[in-house]
């Protein structure tokens, strides 16, 4: 008799300081990419990124002498994954905030799980219960609800948040392929070279641009570095590291402080507004999301 593996249900204590950095680090970074997305021009800022980022994290890699040639088994998952979170994720993020606050960015960046329970129940036949049903509509009221702010004034609010369900859409993805894929390097190596391959097209599509750039605010440069070694780099790797120790819903409905964070420091650092549409939305979110991951089967013993 052979016993089946039980995926763990719960970050462990170890993860523990993981997921408190992850939270502050994404959190925070709403606001600040904000700053540097509204000071730079779209293509050459995550161009910058991507290259900041992907050279940071190959040196680390380079310095602790761990292996840096992606395995041949390796290079389809890291391709698709690093186009889906360093081209289609970036550049949803950053147009976004362009266009809405950046705490409902933040909010509507988060309902990445009700995309994998989509994914899930469209593609890979699960059968969803009732209660996972409403969680889905849970989740898509708390976008909705985002949307309907001021939308007698401006369509660039419900523009904005259409656009970084997208960014979520391609992050669900992301996360999947980056929890199934049997990884042969390291996860700095593969927030590297996500950067370096996956985020090409934007790098390729800037170039042009760099030669033609105007006089850069000093607050919107620092505001890039602070995304490049924070909320891209670090928070990156965490989010990988977290991966590597559970399930995709646990890591899921384990980040869920972040757009708290994010709405919170976007009134904090920007003067955004912090009242009863942010908290139903919050609320909204955090509800259905909870609902709609999944629980791991138990499983008994196999012969």
């Amino acid at each position: 008799m052979t016993q089946s593996r039980v995926e763990p249900t719960r970050i462990p204590a170890r993860g523990v300081v993981l997921l408190i950095l992850l939270t502050l680090a994404w959190g925070i970074n709403w606001p600040i990419l904000k700053i540097a997305s509204t000071g730079l021009p779209l293509f050459p800022f995550r161009a910058i990124c991507v290259l900041g980022v992907g050279i940071l994290m190959l040196s680390i890699a380079a310095a602790n002498r761990e292996r840096l040639r992606v395995p041949r088994d390796n290079l389809v998952g890291v391709s698709v994954a690093g186009f889906l979170n360093m081209t289609v994720w970036f550049l949803c993020s950053a147009i976004s905030v362009r266009l809405t606050t950046s705490g409902h960015t933040a909010i509507t960046a988060y309902t990445m799980p009700l995309f994998v329970f989509v994914i899930g129940t469209v593609f890979l036949g699960e059968r969803p219960t009732a209660g996972k049903w409403l969680g889905l509509v849970l989740g898509l009221s708390a976008i909705g609800l985002l949307a309907l702010r001021d939308f007698d004034s401006t369509q660039e609010n419900w523009l904005g948040i259409a656009v970084m369900s997208f960014g979520a859409l391609s992050w669900a993805i992301s996360s999947i392929i980056v929890k199934r894929v049997r990884w042969g390097i390291s996860a700095t190596a593969i927030v590297g070279w996500q950067c370096m391959i996956g985020g090409m097209p934007i790098v390729i599509v800037a170039i042009p641009q760099f030669f033609n750039l105007p006089d850069l605010p000093w607050d919107a440069l620092l505001a890039t570095v602070y995304c490049i070694i924070v909320g891209i780099a670090f928070a990156h790797w965490l989010y990988i590291r977290i991966l590597q120790l559970v399930p995709v819903w646990v890591a899921s409905l384990s980040i869920l402080t972040v757009p708290c964070v994010g709405v919170i420091s976007g009134a904090v650092v920007l003067g955004e507004p912090l009242g009863w549409t942010e908290i139903a939305a919050l609320l909204l979110l955090v509800g259905g999301v909870s609902t709609v991951l999944p629980r791991p089967k138990q499983r008994g013993n196999t012969e």
